[in-house]
């Protein structure tokens, strides 16, 4: 459960009183960047709407459009839709079985001369090897965009999530670690990228430097941000204990297995997760989703079920030399290609077999119970 009280309250009345409810870099929302990027390590952070209008943003600042691709990982689809709103073709690089995240091996095999951008996905409170990717990116003058919707206070190499990147996104919706209903933050260490996000956000009635959207957040929702900001860490220390509890549900089960957290990594607790292999075992998956409800353990099956590119919105090649192509605004594969099992193998095999369960319990007796139920879940499989 999220807490919000008297603290929440002062900060909105203090905005309420200053007579100014809109984006205010001197105000509220100012506060609010400064705090944030203070926390993450970041020098700047700048207040948005939604993590998804940041994404967007983001791969708006490279040099990502029409005719270039964009590299993203395929758990997930949010990074795919960010090179469309650009007009960039979503290149999927596989992922790690064991962990969910993208595979720097994968991404140096899907590099050509239009490559521009990469969309890492810091997936469930554990950071991909982003060390790796960054050097992959520096390599190539690829310009690299973390998403850390998942990830505060998550680490890689003693870096915080979001600080690897030319440019990183937050969430602050309502389901993640720190909630205002909607918003987000983009952070960067650079001078330049900040000055033009800044710019992009604050024009007024008049005409803009360069092309821009108005993703701003008000001065009410920063007024929570600052407040929840402080709580996050109470949050969290709940969330890690819970998933302590999750991952020891299924010790010693040969048919399950645990995601790996690499050593360089500190994980944050999110969403708990673990891998079927009950099929290498002679066992039904069926049977365990039967029995998993039967003992009414909270845990889920598959996620998305299959890679983000075989959804409609990147399944729908567009023949752009035909001369119906101005119907459309967005465009997913090149002329004549569609995405295939064999872009992601690693996730067609893996993604099927996730079995999750959410760690963001109000309290650690609540891990404790569903942690107990999927253990209760397992002891009835192995009995056949």
């Amino acid at each position: 459960m999220r807490i919000f009280d008297e603290k929440e309250i002062g900060y909105v009345r203090e905005v309420l009183k200053s007579g100014s409810l809109g984006w205010n870099r001197g105000g509220m929302t100012g506060r609010f960047e400064d705090a944030f990027a203070k926390f993450v390590g970041s020098k700047h952070a700048i207040t948005r709407s939604s993590a998804m209008t940041g994404l967007a943003q983001a791969v708006s600042c490279s040099q990502a459009g029409w005719d270039t691709e964009v590299i993203c990982d395929p758990v997930v689809h949010f990074g795919g839709v960010s090179a469309l709103y650009e007009n960039a073709t979503p290149v999927f690089a596989d992922i790690e079985a064991d962990t969910l995240l993208m595979d720097p091996e994968s991404v140096k095999q899907k590099i050509t001369e239009k490559t521009k951008a990469l969309i890492v996905t810091n997936m469930w409170g554990l950071c991909a090897r982003l060390d790796e990717l960054k050097k992959i990116c520096d390599e190539h003058g690829i310009f690299m965009i973390e998403d850390c919707a998942h990830n505060m206070c998550s680490y890689w190499k003693g870096k915080h999530a979001g600080t690897w990147g030319h440019i990183s996104v937050f969430s602050f919706q309502q389901g993640k670690h720190l909630p205002t209903g909607d918003g987000g933050m983009m952070v960067t260490d650079d001078d330049e990228l900040d000055y033009k996000l800044y710019n992009e956000w604050a024009f007024g009635g008049e005409s803009p430097a360069f092309f821009t959207l108005n993703f701003r957040m008000n001065e009410v929702t920063a007024a929570i941000g600052l407040a929840q900001l402080e709580r996050v860490p109470g949050y969290i220390e709940t969330y890690n204990a819970c998933l302590k509890h999750l991952n020891s549900a299924i010790e010693g089960c040969d048919w399950l297995l645990s995601r790996r957290v690499d050593k360089d990594a500190v994980q944050s607790g999110y969403i708990w997760c673990c891998f079927w292999q009950g099929d290498k075992y002679g066992l039904s998956h069926d049977r365990f989703k039967e029995v998993a409800r039967e003992v009414g353990a909270p845990i889920g099956f598959g996620f998305t079920q299959k890679p983000a590119y075989n959804f409609p919105v990147f399944m729908s090649a567009v023949d752009h030399s035909s001369p119906d192509r101005k119907q459309y605004k967005r465009h997913a594969p090149y002329p004549g290609r569609i995405y295939t099992k064999d872009d992601c193998p690693v996730a067609e095999d893996t993604i099927w077999r996730i079995v999750n369960s959410g760690a963001m319990c109000a309290t650690e007796d609540q891990g404790k119970e569903a942690a107990e139920k999927i253990h209760k879940a397992i002891e009835v499989m192995n009995k056949g």
